[in-house]
Order: structure tokens, then sequence, then C-alpha cells
């Protein structure tokens, strides 16, 4: 007899993982929900219903962590802490749909959670084209119209299944395009738009430039601001039914990496999310057309940066697809000591681990051997 680690990761781990034990078919999905432990944080929990979270935890077998003065109510609120196996949660939340206080929606926000628990999703590789002078990596490379013409082709070749097209830069410190000049830079790669085989976005958080693009056959918005920084632009997201990438950011590129602070970074970011989806939703986008991107390097420090991407899990919970754009960023020269054009393989480091946690879209520069790189990992965690 021997003892080993049992790496299960996921509940398509677990039920690979139970299936070569040899358990009956009829206890297959149970025993797999049993080998997979998390934690679940509830916030702004009444002291009356999170003691009958912790109640209820008890009784199924697991247990919560309240705020110690919850048990004589002598605090208003309390953030919960509920661990559990999966098995254990559901058996929860299904308990809690049955209680008062509020608890039956959060029972159903836990199944919702839970039921997101599975192998990575397939990616997709986001090619970047910046029309720019002064992009951070590859400002001035591509502004020249045939250059960027040829680069745009170049993407699609490289094998990207979406191209993310931009003309205006948004590294810290830019100052803001004007609108005519912002049009005048895009006009010779319009056209190239409704020909396309693959997805076209625009980068842009201007309605008229975004209302152009869409026009010329664009698919998705890839908005900075999360459409906050033109009242019209969740009104052209609407009409065209377009899809949208809503990133967080931290004040404006003119001054977001001015001394940056949050005392939670994720739960600012999770809150900002939340809001916007919301504000979507009551503006009549369709909820199957929103992408998050936490905004790696948009109005963050160093430590924040890694945090979001050690915590990206956290924000795959919504339910939406997510996006990250690490490629060449300048967090990843600070770690390696390298400058934009020499980040390729710490690039890719941080795409395959994003990868794994649950990111599906990867907005990036270099595509072929982005795309090499999660094919392989993709390979390696299927499932027959």
């Amino acid at each position: 007899m021997k003892v080993r680690k049992k790496l299960i990761e996921n509940l398509s781990d677990a039920k690979a993982a139970v299936e070569t034990v040899g358990v009956s078919n009829d206890v297959k999905e149970t025993m797999a929900e049993k080998t997979i432990f998390r934690v679940l944080e509830i916030e702004e929990v009444s002291s009356p219903a999170a003691n009958v979270i912790k109640q209820v935890a008890i009784s199924r077998g697991s247990d919560a962590v309240v705020h110690r003065k919850v048990i004589k109510n002598d605090v208003e609120k309390s953030t919960v802490l509920l661990p559990g196996t999966i098995r254990e949660l559901k058996l929860i939340s299904e308990e809690l749909k049955k209680q008062p206080f509020g608890l039956s929606e959060i029972g159903d926000e836990i199944l919702l959670i839970l039921e997101s628990e599975g192998a990575p999703e397939a990616f997709s590789i986001m090619g970047v084209l910046n029309v720019t002078p002064d992009s951070f990596s590859d400002g001035g490379d591509y502004f020249d119209e045939k250059d960027a013409q040829m680069r745009f082709e170049g993407i699609k070749k490289e094998g990207a299944d979406i191209i993310d097209v931009g003309a205006e830069s948004s590294r810290p410190g830019s100052t803001r395009l004007g609108i005519q000049e912002e049009l005048n830079r895009l006009k010779s790669v319009f056209p190239l738009f409704e020909k396309s085989s693959i997805p076209v976005s625009i980068d842009t958080y201007k309605s008229e430039v975004a209302e152009a693009a869409l026009s010329s056959g664009a698919k998705i918005v890839n908005d900075i601001s999360a459409l906050r920084m033109d009242r019209r632009m969740a009104e052209v997201v609407r009409d065209y039914g377009s899809r949208v990438v809503l990133m967080h950011m931290k004040g404006t590129p003119e001054t977001m990496q001015d001394e940056p602070y949050y005392d939670d970074v994720m739960k600012e970011i999770g809150e900002f999310f939340e809001e916007r989806i919301e504000f979507c939703l009551s503006s009549g986008v369709d909820e199957d057309k929103i992408i998050l991107d936490p905004g790696i390097g948009f109005g963050k420090r160093q430590e924040d940066n890694l945090k979001i991407l050690s915590n990206i899990e956290e924000i795959t919970s919504y339910g939406f697809p997510i996006l990250i754009g690490t490629s060449r960023k300048s967090f990843i020269g600070r770690i390696t000591g390298t400058d934009a054009k020499n980040r390729l393989d710490a690039s890719i480091a941080t795409a395959v681990y994003s990868y794994l946690k649950g990111v599906s879209i990867f907005r990036v520069h270099d595509v072929r051997q982005t795309r090499n790189a999660l094919s392989v990992i993709s390979a390696i965690g299927e499932k027959e």
C-alpha cells in the first residue's frame, strides 16, 4: 500500500478520479462532489441571517465563519466565510432557499457559482492592432496605412480568433485623442472589418468611433471605461447588438497611475463589475453580450496586478467570460527586468496561469506563440 497526493482542481478532474476507482455510476456524481473543497464569501449579512447560515452549515457537516458578536446579535452585519465540499455547499444552498432574511436568493447564488465548476473552457486569442504612434509596446509599428493593413491580415494568419483594433493609446499618462483624429487613424482599416473572417473588436470609449466601427462590420466594443466615459455608448452597444468588454480602471489613462490605492482590490473590482453589469442590463444590453476585464495595469500597483491574477477565480464566479490583457505589460518588466519587446515568455506564463484559473479570452501582441502554449495546456487538460 502507498499513499500519494492526488491533484483534483475541478469537477471534471474529480469525476475522472472517482471513475478510475470503480465506484457505482449512481453515486459517481455525489462522490466527485465530495472530493473538492471550496470557500465562499458572503458580504453584508445581517446577524440573524448569519446565525441561520452557521446553523444550516453545521447541520450539513460543515461550518461558517462569522463575526464573534453575531451569536448575540451585537453587530448589525457580518461577512460570512462558508467552507465545504461542493456536495456540502449544494446541500447548504438548498436548505438556505427555504429560509427567511433573504437567504433564498443567497442559496440560488451559491448554486450558480457551483454550477460553473469544471475544466477550463475553450480559449480565444484576441490579437492587438494599435494604429497609433505612441502605444507602450508597438507604438508607430503599424501607424502607416499599409503597415496597419498588413498587420490586420497577419494577425488572422497567426491564428487569432478576434482582432482588437485601437487608434488611441491608453498607456499611463497618455492624453485623450479627438474624435476626428481617432476616426482618421482608423479609416484605412475600416474597409477590412466587414470582409474579416474573424470578429473585429474596436478599442474605444467614444460612441461615435464605436458606431463607425460597428457600421463597418466590427462585432465587439472594447471599452476601457466600461461605458462610463461616454453616456451614449450603452445605447450604441444595445442598438448594434454587439458584445462589449467592461474593463475596470481606476481614474483615467492620464491619472490612473498617480498613486492608486485599494484597501481590497478584489472587493473593489467585484463591486465595480456588479454596478456595471446592472447598468448594462438596465440599458438593454443583453446579458450574453458582456465580457469582463479586470484591467491589469490600469490604475493598479504592482501588488494589485499580482493579486488580481492570483485571485482571478473570484471574477470567473460571476459567470461571464473573462478577458485578460497582460501581454508585455510593465508589471512583467518589473519582475523580469526586460523591456516591452522582450517579455514574450513571461507574458505567456501569465496567459497559461490565467487559463488554468478560468480565463477564456487573451488579448495579446504575440498571437501564434500564445495560441501554441494554450493549445498544449488545453490538450493536457482534456478528459476522454
